[in-house]
């Protein structure tokens, strides 16, 4: 008789601490990120209801691998009302992807987000493809939003193509009719300081 009861005991003991977990489970809504510089911003709401202990943001760069790159102590949340919270990536990846997700409690894992910061380092030029064939682009940081004046010279010195004024920090080069060889592009601002790259031309 007393292993019926235990046995009875234990039984409840798991449905109503399973009804307990379950009962915990916490609605997130709102969970999007963002870009802020060379930084990320995530913020979500918990809706009103069940509460969560203590919430940690994970982070990735493979959507495999993650790391705790942020706590937040304390009472999750409010059975009352919604609830907002931010956290703030001081240190993502640049030109690439990041994967978050975040914990709350000690069990409940949210859907994962992804966001990709696109951060062109001041003084710095880029083309790409390189080597191209039809179409290449360029790329600088023009944050001071000054104007530039764009030249595209060949091997041997000629000016085969020329932009003043440029203020965008992106520019699409069609070199479809460029012959093969070596090509360099100078970008000179107001102040006269100068952005070099090659760009080779192969088809």
């Amino acid at each position: 008789m007393r292993k019926r009861v235990g046995i009875l005991f234990i039984n409840m003991f798991l449905l109503f601490g399973f009804i307990s977990v379950k009962a915990q489970h916490v609605n997130l809504s709102n969970f999007y990120l963002i870009p802020n510089n060379k930084e990320i911003l995530l913020y979500w709401t918990i809706d009103s209801g069940p509460t969560c202990n203590g919430m940690t943001v994970w982070h990735s760069s493979d959507s495999i691998n993650y790391e705790e790159i942020g706590n937040i102590g304390g009472v999750c949340g409010s059975s009352s009302s919604a609830t907002p919270y931010n956290f703030t990536d001081k240190s993502p990846l640049l030109n690439s992807v990041n994967y978050y997700k975040l914990r709350l409690g000690y069990a409940q894992f949210t859907e994962v987000k992804t966001i990709t910061i696109k951060y062109t380092e001041p003084g710095k030029l880029y083309v790409y493809p390189n080597p191209s064939i039809n179409q290449a682009k360029i790329e600088f940081n023009n944050d001071r939003n000054k104007q530039f004046s764009l030249t595209v010279t060949n091997s041997i010195g000629n000016v085969i193509y020329k932009k003043e004024g440029v203020v965008e920090s992106e520019i699409f080069l069609d070199t479809s009719s460029w012959n093969n060889g070596s090509y360099y592009i100078t970008l000179t601002d107001d102040s006269g300081n100068v952005l070099k790259e090659k760009l080779i031309i192969t088809k």
